[in-house]
Order: structure tokens, then sequence, then C-alpha cells
């Protein structure tokens, strides 16, 4: 077992928090421009006899406020030892992750670096408070502008902690704590990505400790800080996914997804690093980019069906200075509208109606 650096708590605006299970954790239920987005958890969320309406399908409403100071983002990633399991795409959770993220040419650090502060905490524990080292334990760069170089060193020397836990609460409350000490307006995020169950600094083991992780979203969230959370495992449970994401939203964690309305999506990561990388990307909606990331399946022939407006203004379907379909899930903004994103745009709004509303009656 090898000993982790104790936690600074650094100042830090937008946070970007990873979280894996603990090796005794587990679970039985199974589970874009220059954005890595994040995929909903395959459906269905609910069991098989509350299948998604298919009403749901298809349907956006993404507004994104840019705000003239640049985030901050705070990588939190669990390192717990189930992170070190194999059979996700080619490698280990922790492998494809780190590569995502640390990759010079593709990955989120190389996405950030122009556009946001950066800083990385990991993140886990030994047997709670009942271990010397305190809980959690975590090893941490300071954010700030420049610094990809640092958290790429470090993330690069960094493995999942044998026989390490998932304080997710205690991380995420870690975290806050962190942005809290900032004197600054921008945007703040966590995005906690985890492969198993929480458990708590208190009760290492079992993995009880969802109630507190989702208390400690909720706290985040009263602070203006928006926690993501992310699935990278496919045995990820979905409801404990689904209270996650609300939660982190400053939504009613109870909430589903494809059936309640405002419910967040359980966000599930890829296991090819490049498409994980993207998917990472896109969730951070303030970071000034022109790929939008639909986060739902909305079919690229829809392109009569969609409404962009930017600052008031109507973006056509166009190539030159509108928008068009990268991918099913995925828009371009191109020309003079890109470059208004980029500069001093404040506002853009993407609406697709549902899918089914435009199906012929039977």
């Amino acid at each position: 077992m090898h000993r982790l650096a104790r936690a600074r708590f650094t100042p830090l605006v937008v946070g970007l928090l990873v979280v894996a299970c603990g090796s005794r954790s587990g679970l039985d239920a199974p589970p874009s421009d220059r954005q890595l987005a994040l995929v909903p958890q395959p459906e269905p969320l609910l069991p098989a006899a509350a299948p998604e309406p298919a009403r749901s399908r298809g349907c956006v409403d993404i507004t994104r406020s840019y705000d003239s100071e640049p985030a901050t983002v705070i990588l939190l990633i669990d390192q717990s030892a189930s992170m070190d399991q194999g059979g996700f795409g080619r490698g280990t959770r922790w492998n494809v992750l780190r590569q995502a993220i640390v990759d010079p040419e593709n990955g989120l650090l190389a996405w950030l670096d122009q556009s946001s502060r950066v800083g990385l905490m990991l993140y886990t524990s030994f047997d709670g408070y009942g271990s010397p080292l305190g809980c959690p334990v975590l090893t941490s760069v300071q954010p700030s502008f420049g610094n990809v170089d640092e958290v790429r060193r470090l993330y690069l020397a960094s493995q999942p902690a044998p026989a390490g836990d998932t304080p997710t609460g205690e991380g995420i409350d870690a975290a806050a704590a962190a942005l809290g000490q900032l004197d600054s307006s921008a945007p703040r995020y966590i995005l906690l990505i985890t492969d198993g169950a929480p458990d708590t600094c208190a009760q290492p083991d079992p993995q009880w400790g969802l109630p507190q992780a989702i208390d400690a979203a909720r706290r985040a969230f009263q602070q203006g800080i928006r926690v993501y959370t992310v699935g990278v495992a496919e045995e990820i449970n979905g409801p404990d996914l689904q209270a996650l994401a609300n939660a982190g939203a400053g939504k009613d964690p109870a909430l589903v997804y494809g059936n309640d309305p405002g419910a967040e999506p359980p966000l599930f990561a890829r296991t090819d690093p490049q498409q994980l990388a993207d998917q990472l990307k896109g969730i951070i909606g303030d970071v000034r980019t022109c790929t939008i990331d639909l986060q739902t399946d909305v079919g690229a022939t829809r392109s009569l069906d969609g409404r962009l407006t930017l600052d008031g203004q109507t973006l056509a379907n166009d190539a030159r200075n509108g928008w068009t379909f990268l991918d099913d899930r995925t828009l371009l903004v191109h020309g003079a509208a890109c470059e208004k994103i980029l500069g001093d745009g404040q506002r853009l709004e993407v609406h697709f109606p549902c899918a089914t509303d435009f199906a012929p009656p039977r």
C-alpha cells in the first residue's frame, strides 16, 4: 500500500470530480467541437414494467449562459482500488480514463488549457477514520492557468490505491471547500466519475454512503458549484447515478430521466479513450465552444425541427454562418456565429421538440 499525500485545499472555480468504487464496493444493478461529452447511461433506467415514454426521446432544451471570466475546473478523481479493474474497453478503468484526460493532442487537459483554470484532486481512504493517514486521503495540484503539465505529471505518476476505499461524500466536500476559497464569480463545477457504490470515512465497509454523497452534492450546489456524475463501469447502479445526477443540479434525487420532467440524465462514460475525451469536454457548458453536445440522439435528419438562438438572434441551419449536425447528437456552429460564441456572446439556446411529436397520427 503506497502512501498518498494529504489534501491541499486550494482555490478552484470549476471542479471536475472523478469517482470510483473502493476495493470492497460493488453494485448489483447494471448499470462534444472540442468538448468531451458524457453519454447518458444506456436505457431503460426504469424497470421493465415501466419503460421510458416514447415522447421523451429526442427532446432538447439547452441554454448556455457564457461568463466573461473563464471557468475553473477541478478534476476530482476517485483513486480507489476497483479503478484498477480491467474490461473497460481495451484497458482498466483508470488507464482509459487517464488517457482520455492527459492525451496531449485530444485529451481533456489539452482542451481546457486554453479556456479554464485547471486543478487536480485525487481521493481515497484506507479504513476511513481508522487510518493514521486520516480521511479522505487527497493528492492535489492547485488550479491555475497554464498548469496542465503539472496536472498531467501528477496524474501520470499516480495509480489506484491498493485496498483504497471510496468516501465520495467527503471527496465532494473537500472539492467544494477548495472551490469555496476562491474569490471569483466564474462558474464552478465538480465532475464525479464513479465505478461503484460510495462509502464514508465513518463507515468504510459496507458501501452505504450514497445518502452522504447526495447530501454533499446538494451542499455544493447550494454554494453555486455544479456537480456532474459519470459512471465508469457497466455494472454501475442506475438509480445511484440518477440520484447523484439530480442532486448535483439541485433537483430531487428521486426524479427519473425519461419519466419525470426536469430529471438530469445519468451519464455513462464510453470505453474508447478518444470518445470519452470528447464526452468529458461536452459536460462543461460554460466553456465557450462551437460544438454543442445535445446529450441525446436527436437524429441528423431533423435539421428543420431545430431552433437555435444566440443573444436573441435566430441561427440558420447553414454551414457558413449558422449551424449543422456533426452527428446524431452533436451540433457545430459556424462562421460569424461561432466567432460570436467565442467572443462576446452571452446566451445560446437550443431547442428540438420530441421526435414523436412529428409522428403521423394512427
